[in-house]
């Protein structure tokens, strides 16, 4: 069966500024989306799917420069929508713990149900569209907690969300869905 090599994308440089899907990777995010780029080996993995945010893509072409992949851009790859604004780290954490948590809905987020929807429906998408072969993505820490609560049966809490590092990788058996190394693998034995 193909393999789905599942990516979060690298460090970013953070501007209060901008809205944060506008973020780009910070030069320690570059280096390390290099760095993981050479320690994995993409034998057979042909194309890399990336979100349209700018973090992703240069996380993506990290990788794809490296293992002479092909870019491809999913806009259902984006981050879960969280439109509170800038927030300290403190209140970030807190506003996605509590959502993750499932307790009352908070307006600022894109509804759970929808977004799992739309990234199980992307990933099966792309999954399709390699007709068989191994494929990687580059995507978000929520929109993954997201996705991951799907392929596991069970809705993941702050503390797995929390331990997708900046950046991380994860390999998805598509035959059985089941995750056999990388991040989350832990949790789905």
């Amino acid at each position: 069966m193909s393999k789905l090599y599942v990516v979060r994308h690298a460090q970013v440089l953070i501007e209060p500024a901008l809205p944060s899907p506008e973020w780009a990777l910070s030069s320690e995010g570059v280096q390390s989306a290099r760095e993981l780029a050479k320690r994995e080996s993409w034998q057979g993995v042909r194309e890399i799917w990336h979100s349209p945010e700018p973090k992703a893509i240069g996380t993506a072409r990290a990788i794809a420069e490296h293992a002479g992949l092909t870019m491809k851009q999913h806009e259902d790859l984006r981050e879960l929508a969280f439109a509170a604004g800038y927030l300290t780290a403190e209140e970030f954490q807190a506003r996605v713990g509590a959502y993750f948590q499932g307790g009352q809905d908070d307006p600022a987020f894109e509804p759970y149900v929808e977004a799992q929807a739309r990234i199980v429906q992307a990933i099966q998408d792309i999954v399709a569209q390699a007709d068989g072969k191994d494929v990687a993505i580059v995507s978000h820490g929520r929109i993954l907690t997201v996705l991951y609560s799907y392929l596991l049966g069970r809705r993941l809490g702050p503390e797995e969300w929390r331990s997708i590092k900046l950046p991380d990788l994860s390999v998805i058996d598509t035959g059985t869905w089941r995750v056999e190394r990388g991040f989350l693998c832990s949790v789905s034995h």
